[in-house]
């Protein structure tokens, strides 16, 4: 798998797990918020054998609870993913797939062989395409929005446990009705729904968006509010100052 590296102890990605993450290097989306964007470039980081992530699973497991694969876009390798997933059963340990949702064979497949326990799939704007492509920096979304429609019902018809992520930057992603919007399309249907704080200490894409700041926990809960009213009945919100906060 090419990787842009490994956090050997995670305990906020997949929350009442402790988590190995691997980063996969490589990514289909440009979203301006990007907190790893030196991983976008299908060229970045490093091809490492599954025996380097083996390892660092035999130094930890003792502690480790799951091995999840977030990135850059994982799906993007699908057969490395595969063997990494095929690993972690190996080890007894539950899987996570951190997802932009754009690739819903992919999910599928994992899924079909069950290789896959927890999917956190990121909901970046409304499910219409020109918000779609003002979030993600790409030109034409309109089969993107397809596969992201697709890839939650793949989740929804396989009966995974699923968490749906908007990540709230200022001035692109943190308008009421934006999130009113996502809410009316998940509700019903799925059940946890995270609002993530951007963060303007990490590698953001946007220089200009990083010079915004932090978006602040009153926005936030304001715009989890709004998700509640809108019948979502499980929201979280994520912040540097108070770590996950339930809302709804």
């Amino acid at each position: 798998m090419r990787i842009g590296g490994i956090v050997d102890i995670s305990t906020v990605d997949w929350y009442g797990n402790v988590t190995l993450m691997v980063f996969a290097a490589g990514c289909n989306f440009r979203c301006h918020y990007c907190q790893n964007s030196s991983l976008i470039p299908l060229d970045s980081g490093q091809e490492v054998g599954v025996e380097v992530i083996e390892e660092r699973i035999r130094e930890n497991r003792m502690l480790l609870d799951a091995l999840g694969v977030t990135g850059g876009e994982p799906t993007l390798q699908p057969e490395a993913l595969k063997e990494v997933y095929e690993l972690a059963r190996r080890w007894d340990l539950k899987t996570l797939l951190d997802t932009n949702g754009s690739r819903p064979r992919v999910i599928e497949s994992l899924l079909s062989q069950g290789l896959v326990d927890h999917v956190a799939l990121d909901i970046k704007a409304p499910l219409n395409p020109g918000d779609y492509c003002r979030v993600i920096g790409l030109r034409d979304c309109r089969r993107v929005v397809e596969n992201v429609e697709r890839s939650l019902e793949v989740c929804v018809d396989y009966g995974v446990s699923l968490e749906i992520r908007t990540t709230v930057a200022p001035g692109l992603s943190d308008g009421e009705d934006f999130i009113r919007e996502i809410a009316r399309t998940i509700k019903g249907k799925y059940k946890v729904y995270f609002l993530q704080q951007f963060n303007p200490l990490t590698d953001v894409l946007d220089p200009e968006l990083k010079e915004r700041g932090f978006t602040s926990r009153e926005t936030l809960l304001h715009l989890a509010q709004v998700a509640v009213e809108e019948g979502l009945t499980e929201v979280y919100i994520k912040t540097q100052e108070k770590g996950l906060e339930r809302v709804g």
